[in-house]
């Protein structure tokens, strides 16, 4: 009997990063790098307006919805670990000035001040497993001539999807902002 091997990709980046990431605040990183929140809300928004209509999505490349899609699912990974680290005390990264309110459409002021609370959220709605299965049936909708059926409600979708990658991002940015004094402090 064999016995199996630990996965190292944990956040299932091989697939678009085409290599494995193993820590959370790289993956943000790579992530938006990859897409700017508002070009990841964009994806959201056309992949499940062309899942709500019997009509396959045309605003972007198939194979361009597919990538974006599991970068937004790394995402989701990450944002688990970070907020598992966050409740463990490890992460300490609210900072009381917003570097990016301009960029957010869907965080109010609190949900900028404390975007773990966003994650609290969106891993309280649903488990990661259901998130996941969520976002590959809206992107299968999107992707076919078939439309979404009645038992998956897609507003829900777009508003905690989008709000969990703006809380990513503004962790990425603060975390960011935090590394550049220190790396000043040692050159000097």
């Amino acid at each position: 009997m064999q016995i199996p091997t630990p996965n190292p990709d944990v956040f299932e980046t091989q697939c678009w990063a085409y290599h494995i990431i193993s820590h959370p605040q790289e993956l943000l990183t790579e992530g938006f790098d990859y897409a700017t929140p508002g070009r990841f809300r964009k994806y959201i928004q056309w992949t499940l307006q062309a899942a709500a209509e019997p009509r396959i999505c045309t605003k972007e490349e198939p194979g361009q919805l597919m990538a974006a899609f599991q970068v937004i699912n790394s995402v989701m990974l990450a944002a688990e670990a970070l907020l598992q680290q966050h409740q463990a005390g490890e992460e300490h990264l609210l900072v009381s000035h917003d570097p990016c309110g301009a960029k957010l459409r869907l965080l109010g002021r609190k949900d900028r001040a404390d975007p773990y609370r966003v994650f609290r959220r969106f891993f309280k709605y649903q488990s990661t497993s259901l998130w996941k299965q969520d976002l590959n049936r809206a992107l299968g909708y999107a992707l076919s001539r078939a439309a979404v059926d009645d038992t998956m409600n897609l507003l829900p979708l777009y508003w905690h999807v989008t709000c969990l990658i703006e809380a990513a991002w503004v962790v990425q940015e603060r975390a960011k902002a935090a590394v550049k004094p220190a790396a000043a402090l040692q050159s000097a």
